[in-house]
């Protein structure tokens, strides 16, 4: 599956997206409110403090998978895989958001797919 990708400087609320099939998946990215880097003892003083600058944070990512039935898209689940804790915008580029996005979206497909085959067995 191919996806977009994000930019190299990643806000809250960009999105990327991928189709297989059928089966449409977008990756939010988002503000964890749950980590900082004082949860860690790997970050060193300039890292908390660029952190408080609000030059980089950390992210959580939302994968959703849709599904089109003729010519409508209907959503199959809004969280069908997550990943937290993500840090954005400290390094050059943010890369690692999209490999990250990729494992998300094969994790939100899977799910889909489970998804329609038991709406299929439950017919």
């Amino acid at each position: 599956m191919e996806m977009t990708k994000f930019d190299c400087f990643a806000i809250c609320s960009d999105t990327v997206t991928g189709t297989h099939g059928d089966f449409t998946i977008t990756v939010m990215l988002d503000h964890d409110p749950d980590v900082t880097p004082h949860c860690f003892d790997t970050y060193s003083v300039s890292d908390k403090e660029t952190w408080a600058e609000n030059k980089w944070f950390f992210g959580v990512l939302k994968a959703k998978v849709e599904l089109k039935v003729g010519s409508q898209s209907v959503l199959l689940d809004d969280v069908a895989a997550v990943k937290g804790g993500v840090e954005v915008n400290k390094t050059e580029d943010n890369t690692h958001l999209d490999a990250y996005a990729l494992e998300l979206a094969r994790e939100a497909l899977n799910r889909g797919i489970g998804l329609v085959h038991m709406i299929k067995t439950a017919a």
